[in-house]
């Protein structure tokens, strides 16, 4: 019976194409995700070789003036981007990899993204993950909606049930050889993808591996269960779509919604517009309570002192952008705070959303998520306060750029690390599975 089952399954010219549809699809999401690393390995390459030029040529040009070389001269850090993100592009097509910061005031330069294309930055990449969530369900929901309703629509149900010493086990089979068919293309990609891209076989990409594929299983328990109330083909074609568009668009959609009203974001740009009137508005105020205010910040500082009536000097200058930062940092906390709340609110629903739960999890481990651009965000704050802290002295004391060396001042690499949580990743798949399972043999009992 097992091989009668095979042979009818491949004969379907229809089944062939669609598993060919999604080796197609898949590949053209392994190649978008190889073509985005390279280029984000091209543009950290080149922000090395231009932050050396912009050194060498405000150095020459400039050498005399060290306040005035580092008011130009930017210092990158990079987000490291794993091998992985290719498959997971995530935020980071939104949120750049790298970003060069000069030492003044740093709230206006962290919220400048690399947008560079908006088409792409409206509409999203179509990375592998997209392929998983959104395309494998609607190949398995056009492979498993009439698994009963065919063989009713063709007479011949009363024949199997009568030859069929367990037509359960007859069913079963039919599905086992479509979640086989289905699962050999997602890991033919999966190796095409780590021979292409050459990500490295961890603990990482195991778990995202595992993630796709219990995602998959549970959509064809799905279909298990949903072809057990032996609803006409057309019924169970239409169920099944509605339950794919309900959790991937309709649900997610009104959830993001309701959570953008619970959670308004709106300290960016306020950010931004204190930090610009912060240190905007100091040209026209007394230099001593900015001076203060930036000795209490640095009390290290005080001997570098500033008098009422000097023109112009660069630690005044640099204490005045500081000051920039500092009164707009309580937007800044509050929108980050925002963000993880956001965050976090997202990871609950996905505990109920199948879908949601696989993007989340997966950019997780590909290190593409919201939590990765928040740490770096907060990773990229203390970059800038090192290079500020090390520049400060040398401007303040009048030391030309001779004094630097400059050959230390290389492209830095934020490495961030994050735990695998396995029972939070893969538990959810597993209660969803059993669950799906469990209604379907109920049903079946009564059928068979």
């Amino acid at each position: 019976m097992n091989r009668y089952l095979y042979i009818q399954f491949y004969r379907n010219k229809s089944y062939i194409i669609a598993l060919l549809f999604l080796l197609m699809a898949g590949l053209m999401a392994i190649y978008t995700g190889k073509k985005f690393l390279d280029r984000n390995e091209d543009i950290i390459s080149r922000s090395g070789a231009f932050q050396k030029e912009s050194i060498e040529r405000n150095t020459k040009f400039h050498k005399d003036d060290l306040g005035l070389v580092l008011y130009y001269i930017k210092f990158n850090l990079v987000n490291e981007t794993p091998r992985l993100a290719a498959l997971n592009i995530g935020m980071r097509d939104l949120n750049p990899s790298i970003q060069g910061v000069t030492i003044r005031n740093l709230e206006e330069q962290r919220y400048n993204a690399d947008f560079y294309n908006p088409a792409n930055a409206a509409v999203g990449n179509f990375d592998f993950s997209f392929v998983v969530v959104f395309l494998f369900p609607l190949v398995i929901v056009a492979f498993c909606y009439n698994l009963i309703s065919e063989e009713e629509e063709k007479g011949t149900w009363k024949l199997l049930s009568v030859q069929s010493g367990n037509l359960q086990k007859f069913l079963d089979q039919k599905m086992f050889v479509r979640l086989l068919a289905v699962t050999a293309v997602y890991f033919a990609l999966i190796i095409i993808a780590s021979v292409w891209i050459k990500i490295p076989l961890d603990s990482y990409y195991t778990a995202f591996i595992i993630s796709g594929w219990l995602y998959i299983i549970l959509w064809f328990a799905l279909c298990r269960w949903m072809v057990s109330f032996r609803k006409t083909s057309a019924q169970n074609a239409l169920i099944l779509l509605i339950v794919w568009v309900g959790i991937n668009f309709i649900i997610p959609m009104s959830s993001n919604i309701l959570i953008q009203k619970l959670y308004p974001v709106h300290e960016s740009l306020k950010a931004v517009m204190e930090q610009r009137e912060g240190y905007h508005n100091k040209w026209d105020e007394a230099k001593q309570p900015t001076m203060e205010k930036f000795y209490k910040a640095y009390p290290q500082y005080r001997n570098f002192t500033v008098e009422e009536n000097d023109a112009f000097t660069w630690t005044w200058y640099y204490a005045m952008q500081h000051m920039g930062d500092l009164e707009s940092a309580k937007s800044s906390e509050l929108y980050t705070e925002k963000m993880q709340k956001r965050n976090q609110a997202a990871d609950y629903l996905g505990y109920f959303l199948p879908n949601l739960h696989t993007q989340l999890a997966q950019s997780h481990l590909a290190k593409s998520d919201m939590n990765n651009h928040l740490q770096y965000a907060s990773s990229l704050k203390k970059f800038h306060e090192k290079k500020r802290l090390f520049f400060y002295p040398l401007i303040f004391s009048g030391k030309s750029a001779e004094s630097v060396n400059w050959a230390q001042q290389t492209i830095e690499v934020f490495k961030f690390s994050s735990s695998i949580k396995w029972i939070q990743i893969l538990l959810p798949y597993l209660i969803f599975i059993t669950l799906f399972i469990i209604l379907s043999q109920y049903k079946y009992r009564k059928l068979c």
